[in-house]
C-alpha cells in the first residue's frame, strides 16, 4: 500500500469515483478512523471532489447530487459488500441554491450492503434496497437523517445536538446509542431494536409525546397500527451486516417478504397453505435467492419456477 499522502491524492479520488477494490475501501476506512487529522483530510478532499463534480455537472446541465452504488442483479448470486465512507460538511452553500441539490442520498441496490461514516463520526450500515438521505450540512446545527429500508446505527454521543432518524411512519430521537431500524416505504411495518443506550420513538405526526421509550435489548414492532414491545433473545437478526440472513421460527411469509426486498424479485405464492409454514435457518446473502429457496424446500414441501423475463418466482 502506498504512503498516506500518496494514498490521499490518488486512492481517495479513485474511491470517490467508485473505482476502488474492496481491500482499498477497507484500507481507507481504517485510515480515516486512525486519527482526527485523517478524517479532516478526507473531508477536505471530498469537498474539492464535490466542487469539481458540481462544475462538470453544471457544464453538462445535469444537476444531480445522488450517489448510487453499483447495481447487481439478484440472478447473479453475488453480493459483494460495498463499503462507503462519505463525509458531510458544509459544502457548496454559496454555489447551490436549489434545496434539492443540497441533499445527499445513498442508495443500496438489491444484493448489497453499505457502510457509511457520517461527518459527526456516526457509523451506519445500510441493508439491501435501502436509502439514507441527509442534508449537506449534517452535524453543524442538527443531525437528521431519513431512512427508507433497514439500517444499523452507532451514533456518536452529543447531548447538545440529538440524532433523529425519520421513517415513513415514525421518528426516533437519539443522543448516543446503537440500534437497528427496519422500515421500508409502502409497508405498514416498523421495527426498532435497541442494543445499547436509550431511544424514544415518536409517531411521524406527533413529535411531542413518544409512543415508546426503548432501553437495552428492547424491540418495538408496529404492524397495522398495533404495537408490540418485546425483548431481544438473540442478536442473530443483526448478522445481515455480515451478509447472513437469520430466521428463528419465522412465518415463511415473513421470509418471502424479506427475500423480495433483499433481492428485488417478485414472489408469487400459488398455494396459500404454504403460508402456515415456519422457518428457522441461516442463509448467506452471496449464495443468492434460488439457493435459499432450495434450502427451504428441505423442510417445507413446495416447488418454485423462475421467470427471468418478468423477474418473478412462483411458489407452488
Amino acid at each position: 500500500m502506498k504512503s498516506a499522502n500518496t494514498m490521499e491524492q490518488e486512492t481517495l479520488y479513485k474511491y470517490f469515483n467508485g473505482l476502488t477494490t474492496q481491500d482499498e475501501e477497507m484500507y481507507i476506512l481504517d485510515w480515516v478512523e486512525a486519527s482526527e487529522e485523517n478524517r479532516k483530510r478526507l473531508q477536505t478532499e471530498r469537498m474539492l471532489f464535490d466542487i469539481s463534480l458540481f462544475s462538470e455537472t453544471q457544464e453538462k446541465q445535469k444537476p444531480s447530487r445522488r450517489y448510487i452504488l453499483p447495481i447487481l442483479k439478484w440472478t447473479a448470486g453475488v453480493a459483494a459488500t460495498v463499503v462507503v465512507l462519505l463525509s458531510c460538511s458544509i459544502l457548496l452553500n454559496e454555489i447551490l441554491n436549489d434545496d434539492t441539490l443540497r441533499m445527499q442520498t445513498i442508495t443500496v441496490p438489491a444484493g448489497q450492503r453499505a457502510h457509511i461514516v457520517l461527518a459527526d463520526g456516526t457509523t451506519v450500515w445500510l441493508n439491501s434496497q435501502s436509502t439514507l438521505t441527509y442534508h449537506n450540512n449534517f452535524g453543524s446545527k442538527d443531525r437528521n437523517v431519513t431512512l427508507n429500508g433497514e439500517a444499523f446505527f452507532d451514533v456518536t454521543p452529543n447531548k447538545k445536538v440529538p440524532f433523529f432518524v425519520n421513517t415513513q411512519q415514525n421518528q426516533i430521537r437519539v443522543v448516543g446509542t446503537k440500534f437497528n431500524v427496519c422500515s421500508y416505504d409502502g409497508t405498514d411495518s416498523f421495527e426498532a431494536a435497541l442494543i445499547e443506550g436509550i431511544i424514544d420513538v415518536f409517531d411521524v405526526n406527533d413529535d411531542a409525546t413518544p409512543i415508546a421509550r426503548l432501553k437495552k435489548d428492547d424491540i418495538l414492532v408496529i404492524s397495522n397500527g398495533i404495537s408490540e414491545h418485546e425483548r431481544i433473545e438473540s442478536y442473530d437478526f443483526l448478522r445481515w451486516r455480515e451478509g447472513l440472513y437469520c430466521f428463528d421460527d419465522a412465518p415463511i411469509s415473513e421470509v418471502f417478504d424479506k427475500l423480495k426486498k433483499y433481492y428485488n424479485v417478485n414472489i408469487v405464492i400459488d398455494n396459500p397453505a404454504l403460508l402456515d409454514y415456519r422457518c428457522t435457518g441461516k442463509f448467506k446473502e452471496k449464495d443468492g435467492i434460488e439457493h435459499i429457496l432450495r434450502v427451504l424446500q428441505r423442510d417445507n414441501k413446495f416447488t418454485f419456477k423462475t421467470n427471468v423475463d418478468t423477474n418473478t418466482i412462483t411458489i407452488n
